[in-house]
């Protein structure tokens, strides 16, 4: 073959290869996107629309971008998730996302199912240092990337109570007047409370290994001892579980609930201008100290190069500070991790009531990192709280219980 030809040969070959590059470029990518949903949600036909059309909002403007990639959703318990994508992992179909609770994306990477998200550095620069601390593994590996965070408020039906109760003290005001309250003795749900009554500060002692004082052990008792005189009112009721309370302020069997913001689509749609929402009850002296839930999407170990490709590019969509604005503007239901967003809280009393939750978690986190990253503490503390909550125990024995726990229990 001659000089020439043998040029030409090699010129097409790689025209050719050009060619098929670009073509491969624009096939489609199709991405499957695991959501963790708590077990106390009910999994139907319903959430399933309700969650596409929130996944929706963000994929279908970057898909006007990258119009190739799609994104499947599939939606498991949080109990039988880890072991649903393991098995899929197996079959070589397990998924390229996964949305669930910072603590369960830990678990995720722990076990191999997930792999690092890889630039630390934008995440590091763009996010509240709190909450990446919370997917951050012991080896300085981040486990998922922070997309939203759910914020505990309250949520109230104006025509019942149209001016909510500010301070723990009007709370039993106005309950003892004849609304209805709905409260949880789910540790995290209640746990806002020992900010309010002036117990944070004792609870971070104990769960530091720090000596404790006299006045701290009377901080925590009289935090415990109003959890049991709220209980003790005729229009206060404590339940398990979030949903029930959700439910009773839909039936109108409660005036007003602590709630997360997850919530409040559904109670939008049911009570309309009803709907009245703003921050937890402050005590004599201190503020909240309201539980959130951090959102996190990670990265599936089984993608192919294509896939995993495709999901980075969604990730870094998801954490411009534009399009975390727009989508919380859009759902008014959480608020964005990107430190860089600007929250017009002028606007819009939920927004109000969500910034101020956070503000409060933040002021409290020593003790809240713990919490949210321990399911084991939220579980031992609830088995404490739940029968001094129902006159079982005093608060004085509680307490001594609660701090031997607190001691024992690894933060």
């Amino acid at each position: 073959m001659s000089s020439c030809r043998r040029l030409a040969a090699i010129t097409g070959f790689a025209l050719a290869l050009t060619g098929c590059s670009q073509i491969n470029s624009d096939l489609p990518v199709n991405l499957y996107l695991a959501i963790g949903l708590e077990d106390s949600s009910v999994i139907s036909e319903k959430s399933h629309r309700f969650f596409r059309d929130r996944v929706s909002l963000v994929v279908n403007e970057f898909r006007k971008i990258n119009p190739n990639i799609h994104v499947q959703v599939a939606l498991y318990p949080e109990s039988s998730l880890l072991d649903r994508i393991q098995k899929r992992n197996q079959a070589d179909l397990g998924p390229d996302l996964i949305l669930t609770d910072a603590f369960i994306s830990r678990e995720l990477f722990e076990r191999h199912m997930t792999v690092a998200i890889p630039d630390a550095k934008a995440l590091q620069k763009n996010i509240f240092p709190s909450l990446l601390q919370r997917v951050t593994t012991p080896k300085q590996n981040i486990a998922g990337q922070p997309f939203v965070v759910y914020m505990q408020i309250a949520c109230f039906n104006r025509r019942k109570i149209p001016r909510p109760p500010e301070t723990t003290q009007e709370l039993l005001e106005i309950s003892a007047a004849g609304k209805n309250f709905g409260l949880s003795y789910d540790a995290a749900q209640i746990f806002w409370s020992a900010g309010s009554l002036g117990a944070l500060h004792s609870l971070n002692q104990i769960s530091s290994k720090k000596l404790i004082k006299t006045d701290d052990r009377r901080a925590i008792t009289t935090w415990l001892a109003w959890l049991q005189q709220a209980a003790a009112q005729q229009r206060v009721a404590f339940f398990a579980h979030q949903n029930e309370l959700k439910t009773g302020l839909l039936k109108g069997e409660l005036d007003w609930i602590t709630c997360g913001s997850s919530n409040l689509a559904e109670l939008r749609a049911s009570l309309g201008q009803d709907l009245g929402v703003s921050s937890l009850p402050r005590g004599p002296r201190h503020a909240a100290s309201p539980f959130n839930r951090l959102r996190v999407i990670s990265l599936g170990e089984n993608s192919s190069a294509r896939q995993r490709e495709a999901a980075i590019k969604l990730l870094n969509y998801m954490l411009q500070p534009q399009i975390q604005r727009n989508f919380t503007l859009q759902t008014l239901s959480f608020l964005p991790t990107n430190k860089h967003v600007k929250i017009p809280i002028k606007s819009s009393s939920t927004l109000r009531a969500m910034v101020t939750s956070r503000q409060q978690s933040d002021a409290s986190s020593t003790f809240l990192n713990h919490f949210n990253l321990n399911q084991s503490l939220r579980d031992g503390m609830t088995d404490i709280l739940t029968p001094l909550i129902f006159g079982l125990k005093t608060p004085e024995e509680s307490t001594d219980e609660l701090i031997t726990f607190l001691r024992q229990s690894k933060s």
